[in-house]
């Protein structure tokens, strides 16, 4: 079947393409390149919202589970955006349709299986000519590719898990957020949300230090730089002022393997 190339009327189009599969992510952008896209990658969801937010695409191809952030809470982010959130998502994974709900950010324009590259390039073609010819609405909700697939057992375990750890992390009072080793935000509770007064779309990304006073910031960087160093755990206390509130702090270290992969951040509102 030949499809009609959805750029011959429109002119080079540009598609952020996220995915942590190095095979799908090679293949698949030299198989859109040859259809005429410009495409830039992104291998986990917090190197995503960073080139989506540089670039301002025409269209987002999104992986689901993603390190970092996965794709869901990439799509909360895109879709709290008021320069993003009339970008087109298509999501592209290797989750069974009935696995999306573990994902209930995720609200994309349409979903694709990865399966085959040939059948996969030709159903993303399908969904971006949609697109095209009649916008989000067209193509909303649209599942492709799903034939013949097979979920993976251990894939819908540890998504379970993941979710359950969500669940936790929503209920707990305190503030929650996760940083990289950078010391940029991946994850933010509701109650952390609430505390900084911002949407957990508009905390991924940011560094955790342009939290504080201006002439605060270089001091508390290098104090998280100081935990990622040390290979065993370790904790700092200190206050995050906001406004006329004042906000006591733990940072401590996440390690594995007498490795560093992150921090955790808790964050208490003082009564009174």
């Amino acid at each position: 079947m030949t499809l009609p190339n959805p750029l011959r009327s429109s002119g080079r189009k540009t598609i952020v393409f996220v995915d942590n599969d190095r095979f799908f992510l090679e293949a698949m952008t030299d198989a859109l390149q040859e259809k005429g896209f410009t495409v830039r990658t992104a291998q986990d969801g917090l190197e995503a919202l960073s080139v989506i937010r540089e670039v301002l695409p025409d269209y987002i191809l999104l992986d689901i589970v993603l390190p970092k952030v996965d794709g869901g809470r990439v799509c909360a982010a895109v879709r709290q955006d008021d320069r993003l959130h009339h970008i087109p998502i298509v999501a592209f994974s290797g989750l069974s349709p009935q696995d999306y709900h573990l994902f209930p950010d995720l609200k994309a324009d349409a979903y694709v299986a990865k399966g085959p590259l040939p059948t996969a390039v030709e159903n993303i073609l399908k969904v971006i000519a949609d697109l095209e010819q009649g916008g989000r609405h067209a193509a909303e909700g649209r599942v492709l590719g799903y034939e013949n697939f097979r979920p993976r057992q251990i894939v819908n375990e540890l998504l379970v898990e993941r979710r359950h750890l969500a669940a936790i992390l929503r209920a707990v009072g305190l503030g929650v957020l996760e940083l990289n080793r950078d010391g940029r935000i991946v994850m933010a509770n509701p109650s952390a949300c609430e505390m900084l007064g911002k949407k957990e779309g508009q905390l991924v990304g940011e560094f955790f230090s342009s939290m504080f006073p201006l002439p605060q910031r270089e001091g508390v960087q290098q104090l998280l730089a100081e935990l990622v160093r040390t290979p065993e755990p370790g904790n700092v206390r200190t206050t995050l002022r906001l406004g006329a509130a004042e906000l006591p702090i733990r940072m401590a270290s996440i390690v594995e393997e007498s490795e560093c992969n992150g921090l955790l951040v808790t964050l208490e509102m003082k009564d009174g």
